[in-house]
C-alpha cells in the first residue's frame, strides 16, 4: 500500500495514489453497514492525506459520489478503526455487534480468536454461531450503563405531571365525606403541604412575599 511512485510529478503521483485507494476498495457500497478494516484504513488515508480534493472539493461531496457512503458513515467507520484496529471489523463480519458490546470482549480477542470458557474461538465464518453465543454471555455479564443525569427541564415536566396528580387527587378528596378523624388528617396532610411549598419559595425567593393582613 502507498508505494512511491517513482520519476512522477508530485500532482501526478498524488492521483495514482488516489486511484490505487479507490482500486484497493472497488466494493464501497457496504451491505448491512459493514466495513472491512481494509476500507476502514483506506478511508482514513484518503481523509488525512486529503487527497479526495483532486475529486471533489470536500469530504462531504467525496464520500457519497466516490465511496457510495455517507461522510459521516465513512467518519464512524474510521473512529471504530482508530479506537480497535481490525479485530472489531473481523467481528462484525461474523455477528452483529455494537461497540459498547465489542468493548467487553475486545481484552478476549487475541491472535484472531475469541477467547472464552479456557476455549480460543476463531474468528472464522464456520464459529460464528459459537461466537455469537459467547459474546451473548459476555453482554449478559456487562455491568448496566450508568442513566444519564436528569435535566432541570426533565425534572421539572415530570415534577409539573406529578402536581397536576396531587391536585386533582386533592380535588376528589373534600368532594368525599369526612369522618372526623379523616377531615383531621386530611387537614394536617394539606398543612404539610402549603407550609413546605411556602418554605421553598421564600428559602429560594422564589417569588415575592409581602405581609399577610
Amino acid at each position: 500500500m502507498d508505494q512511491p511512485v517513482p520519476d512522477q510529478p508530485a500532482e501526478r503521483a498524488e492521483l495514482i495514489q488516489l486511484g490505487q485507494a479507490l482500486g484497493e476498495n472497488l466494493s464501497f457500497a457496504l451491505i448491512g453497514g459493514r466495513c472491512t478494516a481494509a476500507q476502514a484504513e483506506t478511508m482514513l488515508r484518503l481523509r488525512e492525506s486529503r487527497v479526495y480534493l483532486r475529486c471533489e472539493s470536500s469530504w462531504k461531496d467525496f464520500c457519497p459520489k466516490h465511496l457510495h457512503i455517507s461522510a459521516s458513515q465513512a467518519d464512524r467507520f474510521i473512529r471504530l478503526w482508530q479506537l480497535h484496529g481490525p479485530a472489531i471489523f473481523e467481528l462484525r463480519q461474523l455477528i452483529r455487534i455494537s461497540p459498547e458490546a465489542f468493548n467487553a470482549v475486545e481484552p478476549f480477542i487475541k491472535e484472531n480468536a475469541l477467547h472464552f470458557n479456557d476455549e480460543a474461538i476463531e474468528l472464522d465464518p464456520q464459529n460464528s454461531q459459537k461466537i455469537a453465543r459467547a459474546v451473548d454471555e459476555f453482554r449478559r455479564t456487562m455491568p448496566p450503563k450508568d442513566k444519564p443525569a436528569l435535566t432541570v427541564r426533565d425534572r421539572l415536566n415530570s415534577l409539573q405531571k406529578q402536581v397536576q396528580t396531587i391536585v386533582s387527587d386533592l380535588y376528589k378528596i373534600v368532594e368525599l365525606e369526612f369522618q372526623a378523624e379523616e377531615r383531621r388528617d386530611f387537614g394536617l396532610t394539606f398543612n404539610c403541604l402549603t407550609s413546605n411549598l411556602e418554605r421553598i419559595g421564600t428559602e429560594h425567593s422564589l417569588f415575592p412575599t409581602e405581609p399577610r393582613p
